[in-house]
């Protein structure tokens, strides 16, 4: 969306807290952005955070996107997304969402809705698919150049002490529509479903060990794909020493990244398959030293492709972004593109909560898990399922 052929892009922020600045410092980055208003709905947050970045504090949606106002972040919490999407669309802006887009898929089509018929679009915050390790590790596995996917393991295993669910709006379904693999998770599980493409069925189990929280606190999964791989995703808000990792083994080798809240390309590595000196000693099949083979050239093309380090941070998807709106380009993180990452979060709780397999096909407007990610079960039935040992 640059139909005037600017070569600056005038943005403004909606929510000015904590994750308001991650965006606010990413926009300052750029010389291609002019950020010139915020909004919240605390007058004293949009004040201070207005003079912190030097823009105007509106007073409304309105009156922030009246000053020309050409791509809007939404910092909110997460249960206010859809509605300050759908009237920002309506005022004619492009949006770029903080993750999770939406807490169900009932409101991300509500979105979806709403864009279609605006001049603007929606965005949404995957960050991890922007730097350049995940745009490399993309485009190789595409190509076949690190050999068929198999075998994945995808882990966020964070730490959040009780304190953190003290502010009124987390630790609920009201305020934050589900725990951590919603709100923490998400961000690695939409890597691994970028990387492996789309998935079939998941069998989940999300259970509440310590926290103070009305929904999960660890959750485990089994996810089925549409090439023939198979992945573990894990998450968890109890573990000390945190880690995010994703490791994909191929018929090719083995492609990890492990990093905390985000990766530089140091934290990438590639392990072709043994030599036919190891195989044989493993006991391996003899054809191992052919197959090794293959692995030492995509082991060449994945150390003769890196480029540029990106870390993948907030500025590595808003320089995308900016860049492809004033090209006149389309953006890959659209709405869209991320709804197969919401449906993969609703399955899981479905699955643990119904304690079944859940296909995407599964996900029905006529499922209460289509509307809330609880399912709209009694509480004591979600409370029961999540403390069950």
């Amino acid at each position: 969306m640059n139909p005037a052929g600017e070569d600056v892009l005038r943005v403004g922020i909606v929510g000015c807290g904590g994750i308001a600045r991650s965006h606010g410092r990413a926009y300052a980055a750029d010389p291609r952005v002019e950020l010139v208003a915020v909004h919240d709905v605390d007058p004293a947050a949009a004040e201070a955070f207005a003079a912190e970045v030097g823009a105007r504090a509106c007073t409304s949606l309105s009156d922030l996107v009246a000053q020309d106002v050409q791509l809007v972040s939404v910092c909110t919490p997460p249960g206010t997304h859809t509605d300050t999407t759908v009237e920002l669309l309506g005022l004619g802006a492009c949006v770029l969402l903080e993750k999770p887009p939406t807490v169900n898929l009932a409101d991300m089509d509500r979105i979806a809705q709403a864009e279609a018929t605006s001049p603007g679009a929606v965005f949404v915050v995957f960050q991890h698919r922007h730097g350049s390790g995940a745009k490399r590790a993309h485009r190789l596995l595409a190509e076949g150049t690190l050999g068929v996917p198999q075998v994945a393991v995808c882990e966020t295993l964070w730490y959040r002490p009780d304190s953190y669910f003290d502010p009124a709006w987390r630790g609920n379904w009201a305020g934050e529509g589900g725990g951590p693999t919603l709100g923490h998770g998400i961000h690695q599980i939409d890597l691994l479903l970028h990387l492996l493409g789309e998935w079939r069925t998941v069998d989940a189990r999300a259970t509440r060990v310590a926290r103070p929280v009305e929904f999960e606190d660890v959750s485990t999964a089994s996810v089925t794909f549409a090439s023939g791989a198979v992945a573990s995703v894990t998450t968890s808000l109890l573990s000390p020493r945190e880690t995010s990792r994703i490791r994909i083994d191929t018929t090719a080798g083995t492609l990890e990244v492990e990093h905390l809240y985000g990766y530089t390309d140091a934290d990438w590595s590639w392990y072709p398959l043994p030599d036919a000196r190891t195989a044989a000693a493993n006991g391996t099949d003899p054809g191992a030293g052919q197959r090794s083979t293959g692995s030492s050239a995509a082991t060449d093309v994945w150390t003769a492709s890196a480029g540029q380090d990106v870390p993948s941070n907030h500025a590595a998807q808003i320089h995308d972004l900016v860049g492809d709106l004033l090209a006149g380009r389309p953006h890959p993180t659209t709405l869209a593109s991320t709804r197969p990452t919401m449906e993969f979060v609703t399955a899981l709780y479905a699955s643990s909560l119904e304690g079944e397999t859940v296909a995407r096909a599964d996900l029905t407007p006529d499922r209460g898990f289509y509307h809330r990610l609880d399912g709209g079960l009694p509480a004591d039935r979600v409370t029961a399922r999540m403390s069950r040992a």
